[in-house]
């Protein structure tokens, strides 16, 4: 297979991938509206009958999946110290182990108690989110691609991409609008 095919082959399962999950999530929320109609509360999870098994489980999985995401997010930092670390420590192989398992439970517990002793914690993180998810996702690998492959795409295809960044431009300041509105209000209440 030529790199050329292997390529476009790769930015084929990327479109999928994409239209798959965009399609799944709105077809959620098209779904979650019809069958609560008008008493849809803002969280999927509050509209769901407090009876049903499914729903300790939603609940549960809801309450569970920050602190993977978490986890993976300090994943980098705690790589980073880990390498300075092992390059610095010439201790042996277990007790390595042990501080490097140490120092991820702390940097996880440091960030639970920053949200306990800071009350606006989820805006905060709702503003990062916005702002930094959005450009990590979606603007930079649009800017790197058109960067990379500039000489090489046709005009549409750069129009296109434009396109893209332009959207997420304005995804992502809304998003941060609406974050730095909450904290606001959420302040001076």
């Amino acid at each position: 297979m030529s790199i050329s095919l292997k390529v476009l082959l790769k930015w084929q399962v990327l479109f999928v991938s994409f239209v798959v999950a965009t399609t799944s999530i709105s077809g959620l929320g098209i779904l979650g509206a019809y069958m609560f109609g008008d008493e849809t509360a803002s969280q999927v999870t509050l509209s769901m009958p407090l009876k049903f098994i499914t729903t300790k489980i939603v609940l549960w999985m809801t309450v569970v999946t920050p602190m993977f995401k978490f986890a993976l997010q300090l994943s980098p930092i705690t790589t980073a110290l880990e390498a300075c670390l092992y390059q610095r420590c010439k201790a042996s192989k277990s007790i390595l182990f042990g501080v490097s398992t140490l120092m991820r439970s702390m940097a996880l517990a440091m960030i639970a108690i920053f949200s306990m002793v800071f009350p606006y914690f989820e805006y905060i993180v709702a503003l990062v989110g916005s702002s930094m998810t959005i450009a990590i996702c979606l603007i930079f690998p649009c800017i790197f691609y058109l960067k990379l492959y500039w000489n090489h795409l046709n005009v549409m295809k750069k129009i296109m991409i434009f396109i893209m960044v332009i959207i997420g431009t304005i995804i992502g300041v809304y998003g941060t609008i609406v974050s730095i509105g909450g904290l606001v209000h959420k302040t001076t209440n």
